[in-house]
C-alpha cells in the first residue's frame, strides 16, 4: 500500500437530496469550520446531488451501490467493508461527519496528531445522569470508570490504513460482523484480545473532549464545562442543553 499523500479528509454520508433544517445547519457548519480540508460526499449511485454540487463545486461526490443506503444494517455493512476504506488510501485519516453532527471549532489536525486509530463520542449514558445539571460533577467518573464504552461512529476520526489492516485480520478469523459498525472498532477491539494489538483507542475521558453524544450536560461537567471539538445526535439527546450552543437560524 502506498504512503498517504494527505493528512485527512472530511467524509459526509448523504442518502437523500433534501435536508431538514437541522441537517442544513450541520452541513453549513461543517463546511464553514472545516473549510481548510478536502470534503467528500459518500452517496448512493442513483442519488442526484448536482444542485448541491453546483453550490459547492470543490466537494467531491463519491458513489457506492444503492443497496448500502437502504437502512442502518446496510450502512453498517458499507462501513465495515474493506473496499470502502480502500477508496481513501490517499489520506492518513478520514473524519466521518453524519448530518446529525456539529463541530464547534477546527481541531481536526490536532486530533490527527494524537495518533489514535479510531476516536468518537463515548456512550456514557446512564439514566441517573439525565437529572443532573451541567454544574454537577461528583460521582460521574466513579460510575463510569469500569465501563467498556462504545465510541460512536456518527462523528468519528479513523486512520485509514489501520482500518484496512484491522478488517483484513478480523475477517480472516471471525464471522462477518452483523452489529453496529462502531461497536466493531471500539468495543470489540477491546473485548477480543488479539484485535487490541491493531487498534489504538483513547480513554473515554480523552474521547469526551473530541465529542459529546448522550447525556451532554453530564459530559459538560466531566470536561469542566468545556465544549468538545464536536457533538453527535444533538437533536436526539437533550436538545434543550444544546440550544445555547447551536443556533438553527
Amino acid at each position: 500500500m502506498s504512503k498517504p499523500s494527505h493528512l485527512v479528509t472530511v467524509v459526509i454520508p448523504i442518502y437523500k437530496a433534501t435536508f431538514t433544517e437541522a441537517e442544513k445547519r450541520s452541513f453549513q457548519q461543517c463546511i464553514r469550520v472545516l473549510a481548510g480540508y478536502p470534503v467528500k460526499i459518500v452517496k448512493p449511485e442513483s442519488l442526484d446531488l448536482d444542485e448541491l454540487h453546483a453550490s459547492y463545486p470543490d466537494i467531491e461526490l463519491m458513489s457506492f451501490e444503492d443497496k448500502y443506503f437502504k437502512g442502518v444494517d446496510s450502512y453498517n455493512e458499507l462501513m465495515t467493508s474493506l473496499f470502502f476504506y480502500e477508496r481513501f488510501t490517499a489520506f492518513e485519516y478520514m473524519l466521518i461527519y453524519q448530518l446529525d453532527a456539529f463541530v464547534f471549532r477546527d481541531e481536526l489536525t490536532a486530533w490527527c496528531k494524537k495518533g489514535f486509530d479510531y476516536i468518537g463520542s463515548p456512550t456514557l449514558h446512564q439514566e441517573s445522569f439525565d437529572s443532573f445539571s451541567a454544574d454537577a460533577k461528583e460521582g460521574y467518573g466513579a460510575a463510569l470508570s469500569s465501563r467498556r464504552v462504545v465510541l460512536n461512529g456518527g462523528l468519528s476520526l479513523r486512520r485509514v490504513r489501520s482500518f484496512i489492516k484491522y478488517l483484513k485480520i478480523y475477517n480472516t478469523f471471525y464471522p462477518a460482523w452483523k452489529g453496529n459498525e462502531d461497536m466493531l472498532f471500539s468495543q470489540e477491539a477491546t473485548r477480543l484480545l488479539p484485535m487490541k494489538l491493531f487498534m489504538k483507542l483513547p480513554t473515554w475521558q480523552e474521547a469526551l473532549h473530541f465529542a459529546f453524544e448522550k447525556s451532554p450536560a453530564a459530559s459538560f461537567a466531566l470536561t469542566d464545562r468545556k465544549l468538545p471539538f464536536g457533538c453527535h445526535a444533538w437533536e436526539r439527546y437533550d436538545p434543550a442543553f444544546w440550544k445555547d450552543y447551536i443556533d438553527l437560524k
